[in-house]
This record gives structure tokens, C-alpha cells and sequence, in this order.
């Protein structure tokens, strides 16, 4: 068994300060997201619904350092601020779509994309200023880079387990759950650049989320499509669903490639003999 990393090289105030103020930073975007709701609601919802993925990805690099039951309650909410807009945006994405199909273009009203609604709305602000406070009070304090590097090995682990669960299932279902892990190593990679390996698995992440994504997306088209009756629709639909699967499998590949071992060995000795380079991870995103 290897010796675990010393602890002159993993722990720092300054890297406690850092993810908290990354975290910090989104939640408190998300509160101007919503301001910014009546003026531009697209962008708004987009934006909202991202920050509040990646600060989940990046509460599971820092676990270790606030209590469960306040972890728990952090991720829920951000959680609850994501879905608070998810029928706007599978709207959004089902009329885009829609374009594209011509057995779907005049079938059934045009959603309305981003509906006003005052109540849900003055809710989410509310929600948004209460993470920003529940943030707040986590200092991370005695947060290492050993504890960093385990919570990305979960991460990077969860997908390659996803991923072989999608081999054999190869279903909607399937596809869906494997994007959340693979969307939150896009997150966490991001934000450790540039360590070793990390601009590389964040392209890769980046490829493989948006095949998923894709692949989820076409999900929602085939059930509209199902519901108008749209047999050509359906077929090209189904086809295009079909061409996909090797796609993922080919970024999976790319972003997968390497044992958790050989990660962990990699960021190890990024942070212990390249000072200069670690000195830069962790910054707004």
C-alpha cells in the first residue's frame, strides 16, 4: 500500500479559501440570474440551471469538510433552483428540435418557453439569497488536496461504473443517469485546471455530456412524437438515436481511458512537485 500524501503538500488555508469562494461565486450569480429573469429569461434559466450543476459537482470535491447534513441540505436546494425552470427548458429544447422534424413542425401549440410567473419566481430569489447565507457559513476549514484528489477519484469512478452499466443496457434510462456523473467531472475538471490531465478530461467530459445530452433531448422529442402519432417522425428519430450510441461510446473511450489508479498517481505528483502549476487551480468559473 502506498504511503498517503504528506501533509505539508495537501493542506492550506488558502486552498479552503479558494473553493469557498468559488462556491460562494455561484450561488451568488444565480441570485443575478434571476433578476435578470424578465429581461432575458432564456439566458437566465440557462444559466441558473448550470451554476447550480456545477456547484453540486464541486460540493463533492469538498465532502469531507462540511457536515453531511448541511451538504445534503446545500446540494438540495441548488437542486431545487435547477428543476425550478426544467419544463421551460425541455420546451425550449423540444421546439428547437421540432424544426427539424418536418412531421413535427405544426404539431400541437408552440410552447411558450419561459412563462412569467410571479409566485414560482419570487420563490426561487428567495431560495437563491437562503443558499447564498447556507454557503456562506462553510469555511472548509483543514480542506487538503488529498481530500480534493479523493472526491474527484468518486467522481471519476462513478462515471466508468455508468458507463458500463449504458454497455449493457444501452437505454434512455441508462444514458440519462451516466450524463449527471460525466457532467460533474466536466465541472470539477474545469476548476482544477491546469493540473495534470484536467484540460484534457474537461474537453473529453464536455464531448461525452453533450452526446448524452443530445441523446437525452432525442428522448423527449420521441415521446412528443409518440404522443402526435408522427410515424415518419419517430423512425428518423429513432434512427438518428441509433447513430448516436457509437458516438458516446467513442468519447466514453476518450474520457475513461485511464485506471483511477493512473489518476490519482498523476495528481499526486502534480501537487506535490509542481507548486507553481497547483498555485493556479481553483478559480471562478
Amino acid at each position: 500500500m502506498r504511503a498517503p500524501m504528506k501533509e505539508r503538500i495537501t493542506i492550506g488555508p488558502l486552498l479552503s479559501r479558494r473553493f469557498h469562494l468559488v462556491l460562494l461565486h455561484l450561488a451568488e450569480e444565480a441570485r443575478r440570474d434571476l433578476d435578470s429573469l424578465a429581461v432575458r429569461p432564456l439566458r437566465a434559466i440557462h444559466s441558473l440551471r448550470t451554476r447550480m450543476k456545477n456547484l453540486r459537482a464541486l460540493l463533492l470535491l469538498v465532502k469531507q469538510r462540511i457536515p453531511n447534513q448541511s451538504r445534503k441540505a446545500v446540494a438540495a436546494l441548488a437542486g431545487v433552483l435547477k428543476d425550478a425552470f426544467s419544463e421551460q427548458r425541455d420546451a425550449q429544447v423540444i421546439t428547437s428540435l421540432r424544426a427539424k422534424f418536418p412531421g413535427l413542425r405544426n404539431s400541437g401549440a408552440k410552447e411558450n418557453v419561459a412563462p412569467q410567473n410571479v409566485d414560482r419566481d419570487r420563490a426561487a430569489k428567495a431560495d437563491a439569497s437562503r443558499l447564498i447565507r447556507m454557503v456562506s457559513k462553510h469555511g472548509l476549514h483543514g480542506l487538503t488536496w488529498a481530500d480534493v484528489i479523493g472526491g474527484y477519484l468518486r467522481s471519476y469512478r462513478a462515471g466508468r461504473k455508468a458507463m458500463k452499466a449504458s454497455e449493457r443496457e444501452q437505454s434512455a434510462k441508462s444514458f440519462h443517469e451516466w450524463r449527471r456523473p460525466v457532467k460533474e467531472l466536466f465541472y470539477q475538471s474545469q476548476v482544477l485546471q491546469p493540473l495534470d490531465g484536467m484540460k484534457q478530461r474537461r474537453s473529453a467530459a464536455e464531448r461525452l455530456s453533450d452526446r448524452l445530452g443530445e441523446m437525452h433531448d432525442l428522448h423527449l422529442l420521441h415521446a412528443t412524437a409518440k404522443r402526435s402519432r408522427a410515424k415518419d417522425a419517430l423512425k428518423e428519430i429513432a434512427k438518428q438515436q441509433r447513430a448516436l450510441i457509437p458516438a458516446i461510446f467513442k468519447a466514453a473511450a476518450k474520457l475513461f481511458g485511464e485506471r483511477p489508479g493512473e489518476v490519482e498517481r498523476a495528481l499526486e505528483r502534480c501537487v506535490k512537485f509542481q507548486p507553481s502549476i497547483t498555485a493556479q487551480a481553483v478559480r471562478q468559473t
